[in-house]
């Protein structure tokens, strides 16, 4: 069964999306950690074959991030995409424990802290450009809470470090 983690729909057709941000940016966030991924070799058999190409332009850096989530998974991140380890790891962090609000994933939470360019607004997160320096800034994050989990004993909710 396939487990949708993210959709850019969720965001650009929700409440508190700031229309003058454009469809696109509701898939900039979850791009970034989509090319962490891709470059970490955590994608799956499956992607591997189908988006051959848009995955080369993303490894070359010949498109950004958010228009590969778009044009390769149409803005959706989905366990299917990701291999066993990727999908484990996106569970524990990007979604966290969707039982307990107060226990939701941390990568939005380090990527508003790392590139949001408001003061702390809810729809600043839509504000992010679409870019590798974006990447560039989130991408180590995401190596230091995939460590972070690893040390861990790779659990099913990654939290906070006590």
């Amino acid at each position: 069964m396939t487990t949708k983690l993210d959709d850019a729909s969720w965001h650009s057709e929700g409440l508190g999306y700031p229309p003058e941000a454009g469809p696109a940016a509701g898939a900039t966030h979850i791009g970034m950690f989509l090319a962490w991924a891709v470059l970490g070799g955590h994608v799956s058999e499956q992607i591997a074959e189908d988006a051959a190409d848009d995955l080369a332009a993303l490894r070359e850096r010949r498109t950004t991030p958010g228009a590969f989530v778009l044009a390769a998974c149409d803005g959706r991140l989905v366990d299917e995409d990701l291999d066993d380890v990727g999908a484990a790891f996106a569970s524990a962090y990007y979604t966290g424990d969707e039982e307990d609000e107060d226990d939701g994933g941390l990568y939005l939470e380090d990527y508003v802290d790392a590139v949001s360019p408001g003061d702390g607004e809810p729809e600043d997160v839509y504000r992010v450009p679409d870019t590798w320096e974006t990447y560039d800034l989130v991408g180590p994050l995401i190596d230091a809470r995939f460590s972070q989990w690893d040390d861990e004993g790779r659990p099913t909710v990654l939290r906070h470090r006590a």
